[in-house]
């Protein structure tokens, strides 16, 4: 995951672009994989963990 981690970081750095997350069933492992590299703050912005459909909801907006 480490080496996808920096691929991702690497790409999105060279076109100037940024990444979030909202994770559930992974409970934040993705923004872990991303923020584990050094560098990462230049593209990694935000991430939430909402496990409960009511947070889902609440703060995603996802639909019931």
């Amino acid at each position: 995951m480490k080496k996808v981690a920096q691929k991702v970081i690497k790409l999105l750095s060279k076109k100037n672009l940024k990444i979030s997350f909202a994770e559930s069933c992974t409970g934040g492992l993705l923004s872990s994989s991303i923020t584990s590299i050094s560098g990462s703050s230049k593209i990694f912005t935000m991430g939430l963990v909402t496990y409960s459909n009511q947070a889902k909801i609440n703060i995603l907006k996802v639909p019931k």
